[in-house]
């Protein structure tokens, strides 16, 4: 299944990549649902022509216009209707290696109770994508994630797991929230000969629009659970106010028992350079293995995109937090119209 919206040359190349898989053959051994959110390029002629060629791969606009939520539910319910045995989730900005689809299968099936797994994911090389290559690869970083977790452009998922939990009908960030939902009921793996190589946007203009549709969707999922705030939250905004709280408590050495400030100044100032050059070593290492275009100081350059993220993540959050905490219930109605009519409305959250 591969999500699009107006990305016509990346639906191209995500296609071709998928169309010369080795080990398996597709139409005989997988098929291609493009599930397409109402693209005003030619994605859909683009589409057309590989059809041509492979009558499995089918391209749907989606049935509620507006988000990726809804278009994953969508996927769910075709999935379920059509029997499948696995869905495997996708991008129009992927590119999938030569055996991306046989090593995912062969991971999934030998590991006995997984019924997530998460590929290998690379970044293409790119301004912004010094910056946040990170992003993509946030389970690589953090192995502990894909325990919990795997990439909504990335993963394959059995179809039984989808009977018990579905997406929310957000906008965005909707596989954080269906994550968050199968607590401990669900068996996560990881797939590192899986490869894939995907990308970021390439400008400022698409870094910005790409940040407020992540977290308008964070926030969209966190009042359809009666919070605030997306669990995100505190971790990104300490991070970002982690300097100025520093610096107040260098200057308040001068007002207040010098002793006991400089103690704790020291301290904390100590513990937060230490965390930084962790943090900026494992950045290093992990464009060292996942980046294309790496160069030495790459860490660095992840780490200021690191910061970058908080201040996005604590002014987005904050913002869409005003604008939408007055538009509970229509959140909540949209997310029960969509579950209602795809038949998932009895499923929890």
């Amino acid at each position: 299944m591969l999500l699009n919206k107006d990305n016509a040359d990346g639906l191209k190349k995500a296609l071709e990549s998928l169309s010369t898989q080795e080990g398996v053959e597709l139409c005989s051994d997988f098929d291609v649902l493009v599930m397409d959110g109402w693209s005003t390029d030619l994605s859909e002629e683009v589409v057309k022509g590989f059809a041509g060629r492979f009558e499995c791969i089918k391209f749907i606009r989606q049935r509620f216009p507006g988000g990726v939520g809804q278009a994953r539910i969508e996927v769910v319910r075709h999935a379920l209707d059509a029997g499948y045995d696995l869905v495997i989730w996708g991008d129009s900005e992927n590119i999938y290696g030569r055996t991306y689809v046989s090593e995912i299968l062969k991971c999934i099936n030998s590991m006995g109770e997984c019924d997530i797994c998460s590929g290998s994911t690379h970044v293409r090389d790119g301004l912004w994508g010094k910056l946040f290559y990170w992003y993509h690869a946030y389970h690589h970083l953090f192995k502990s994630v894909s325990k919990r977790h795997a990439p909504g452009n990335n993963k394959a998922v059995r179809p039984e797991v989808y009977k018990t939990y579905i997406y929310p009908a957000t906008s965005r960030s909707d596989d954080f929230f269906f994550s968050l939902s199968t607590r401990n009921d669900v068996m996560f793996c990881h797939c590192k000969d899986a490869l894939l190589t995907t990308t970021l946007p390439t400008s400022f203009r698409g870094v910005l629009a790409w940040q407020r549709s992540r977290v308008r969707g964070l926030v969209e999922g966190s009042l359809l659970l009666g919070k605030r705030f997306p669990p995100d939250f505190p971790p990104w905004f300490l991070f970002m106010i982690s300097p100025f709280i520093l610096t107040i408590l260098y200057l308040a050495r001068s007002v207040g028992p010098a002793h006991v400030f400089s103690i704790i100044s020291e301290a904390l100032t100590t513990a937060f350079m230490v965390g930084v050059i962790y943090m900026v070593l494992k950045l290093e290492l992990l464009a060292r293995e996942r980046f294309s275009g790496y160069r030495p100081l790459q860490g660095l350059l992840g780490f200021i995109g690191m910061y970058l993220h908080a201040m996005f993540t604590t002014y987005y959050s904050l913002k869409y937090f005003m604008e939408l905490r007055g538009h509970v219930d229509e959140l909540r109605s949209r997310d029960a119209e969509v579950k209602k009519y795809f038949g998932f409305l009895n499923n929890p959250d």
